[in-house]
C-alpha cells in the first residue's frame, strides 16, 4: 500500500497524521505528537558533505544531506555499512526518514498517482529496506542507545513502508519486542508493525492503527480502518497493554487533522466499532 503518493481517495490517515506533525507513538492518554517528543526530542536531520568526492560532478544538485541521489531522488548508497561508523549510521536513518517526510508533504494532494510516481516511492521503499538490512546485519535493531532516538524512530519508518518484504519486516519485529522489553522502544512501535504486517497481508488487524480516509457515497470523507479489526470489543484493552490510547480518542485526532489539513469542510462524523 502505497501511503505516501497523491492519490484521490483514500487518503491515508498516516498521511494526514504526518502532514499535521502528529504522528508517532501514543501514550495512553496523550497525543501522538506528545509522545515522539518525549521518545525523539525535535532534532533535525544535519546538513552533510557526501562521502563521494566526485559526487557533485556525477549527479549536481541531487546530492543531499550526505547520499547520493540519482535523477529521479533514489538514494544509492555508496559505502557498505561495516566501513561506516556508527555515527554516519544514525546520519542515513535520519536521511531516510526526511526523504520519507518528503514524500508525505507530496502526498496532500488529491491527484491520482502516475505510474512513475508510485514506482519511485516503491523504489525508494526498497532501496531504504535493503540499507536498513545491512545495518541490522553489522548492528542489530538500530536502539536509541546506539544511534540515538530520532535516527532509531528513522529506522522504524523504514521497516513500516517495507511491505514488499514481509520476512524482513518480521524478523525486524521479533527484534523490536526484544528491544521493547529492554526498554529501548516504545511498545506502540510494536503495535503499529503488527498491524502494519497484517495490512500487508490483507488480514484483520489487531491493534486498530492502520485508518484511512476515503469518500463515502454521500459524498464525505469518512476514517475507517484499512482492514477489519480484531475482536472490536477488546481493541482498547490490548491498545492499553502497548500505550496507545483508546481507538476513539485516536480516531478523533485523525478527524481533527483531516479537518486542518483540507480545510474544506468535505467531513462528516465518524462511527466507530
Amino acid at each position: 500500500m502505497i501511503n505516501r503518493t497523491r492519490s484521490a481517495a483514500p487518503v491515508s490517515a498516516l498521511a494526514v497524521l504526518l502532514a499535521a506533525g502528529l504522528a508517532g507513538c501514543a501514550s495512553s492518554h496523550s497525543t501522538f505528537a506528545d509522545a515522539n517528543r518525549a521518545f525523539a526530542g525535535a532534532q533535525e536531520p544535519r546538513q552533510l558533505e557526501s562521502r563521494d568526492p566526485n559526487a557533485a560532478e556525477m549527479f549536481g544538485d541531487d546530492v543531499v544531506i550526505g547520499t547520493l541521489y540519482d535523477d529521479r531522488g533514489i538514494p544509492r548508497y555508496q559505502a557498505s555499512v561495516e566501513s561506516l561508523t556508527v555515527e554516519e549510521v544514525a546520519d542515513e536513518l535520519r536521511e531516510m526518514q526526511a526523504l520519507d517526510e518528503q514524500l508525505v508533504r507530496e502526498s496532500t494532494g488529491y491527484h491520482t498517482p502516475t505510474p512513475a510516481e508510485v514506482a519511485r516511492v516503491e523504489e525508494i521503499d526498497r532501496a531504504h529496506a535493503e540499507r536498513l538490512a545491512e545495518i541490522v546485519r553489522v548492528h542489530g535493531w538500530p536502539t536509541r542507545h546506539l544511534v540515538g532516538a530520532d535516527a532509531a524512530q528513522g529506522a522504524f519508518v523504514v521497516i513500516q513502508h517495507a511491505g514488499h518484504d514481509p520476512a524482513f519486516q518480521n524478523e525486524c519485529l521479533a527484534l523490536m519486542v526484544d528491544q521493547v522489553e529492554r526498554g529501548e522502544l516504545p511498545a506502540a512501535y510494536v503495535a503499529l508493525l503488527t498491524d502494519r504486517i497484517r495490512l500487508f497481508a490483507g488480514e484483520p488487524q489487531v491493534f486498530g492503527t492502520q485508518m484511512t480516509f476515503a469518500e463515502s457515497s454521500d459524498g464525505f470523507f469518512r476514517c475507517t480502518p484499512s482492514t477489519p479489526i480484531e475482536d472490536p470489543a477488546q481493541l482498547d484493552a490490548r491498545r492499553e497493554l502497548m500505550g496507545l490510547p483508546p481507538h476513539d480518542l485516536f480516531v478523533a485526532k485523525l478527524e481533527e487533522a483531516f479537518r486542518a489539513q483540507s480545510g474544506n469542510g468535505s467531513f462528516a462524523s465518524v462511527i466507530v466499532d
